[in-house]
C-alpha cells in the first residue's frame, strides 16, 4: 500500500538568548507540560542515550483533538548544536505510519533566538489519504500553538493565556472526578 506524507516547518523569534531557550527545550525536554497548552503532563523514562539528554523516552498526556496519550523516543540530541529530534512511537491512529519532530534553537543576537520546529508525517491507506489535508492543517496549527506558548514562557516565565485556560479546564475536570 502506498504511503504518503507531509512536512511542516515553523519558527518563531524569541527575545531570550539561544542558551536560555535551549535550556527550556533541551534539558527541559520533559518539562514541556509546564508551558505548552498542548501537553497536560509529561514524564521522562529510560537511560539517556545522548550526552546531555535527561531521558530516552517521553510519555505525554496531550490536548490535541483525536489524541490523548503519546509516547516519544529521542532519536537525536546535540547540546552544542542545540537541536533534538524525536519520533512518536505510540498513540497515533493506525493509518499514521511515522511521526517525527525536529526542534532547533538558532542564535539571532545576544538576547534573541529562533525556535525552529519541523514535523514530518507519513500515512497509509484510505484514511491516510482522506485525512491528510485536515491533518496537515491541524498539525500546522498545533506547531504554531507550541511556538507561541514557548515564546510567552521563555520571555516572561509565565504560561500563555492558552496554557492558563487549559490548566483551569483540567483542574475543573480533576475536581469533578474527586
Amino acid at each position: 500500500m502506498a504511503q504518503k506524507g507531509f512536512n511542516i516547518e515553523k519558527e518563531i523569534t524569541i527575545d531570550v538568548s539561544a542558551q536560555e531557550l535551549w535550556q527550556m527545550v533541551g534539558p527541559g525536554f520533559v518539562e514541556v507540560y509546564k508551558w505548552s497548552s498542548n501537553v497536560d503532563h509529561a514524564e521522562g523514562k529510560g537511560i539517556a542515550e545522548f550526552d546531555g539528554a535527561v531521558c530516552s523516552e517521553r510519555f505525554c498526556d496531550v490536548n490535541v483533538k483525536g489524541f490523548s496519550k503519546i509516547s516519544e523516543k529521542l532519536t537525536a540530541y546535540d547540546e552544542e548544536a542545540m537541536h533534538l529530534s524525536y519520533e512518536v512511537t505510540d498513540g497515533m491512529p493506525g493509518f499514521i505510519v511515522k511521526t517525527a519532530n525536529f526542534w532547533k534553537v538558532v542564535p539571532v543576537g545576544q538576547e534573541k533566538s529562533k525556535l525552529v520546529m519541523e514535523a514530518s508525517f507519513l500515512s497509509k491507506g484510505l484514511m491516510g489519504t482522506l485525512t491528510r489535508g485536515m491533518m496537515k492543517k491541524k498539525m500546522s496549527e498545533t506547531l504554531q500553538t507550541v511556538l507561541n506558548d514557548a515564546k510567552v514562557y521563555a520571555e516572561t516565565g509565565q504560561v500563555s493565556e492558552a496554557k492558563r485556560k487549559r490548566m483551569e479546564k483540567v483542574g475543573k475536570k480533576l475536581q469533578a472526578a474527586a
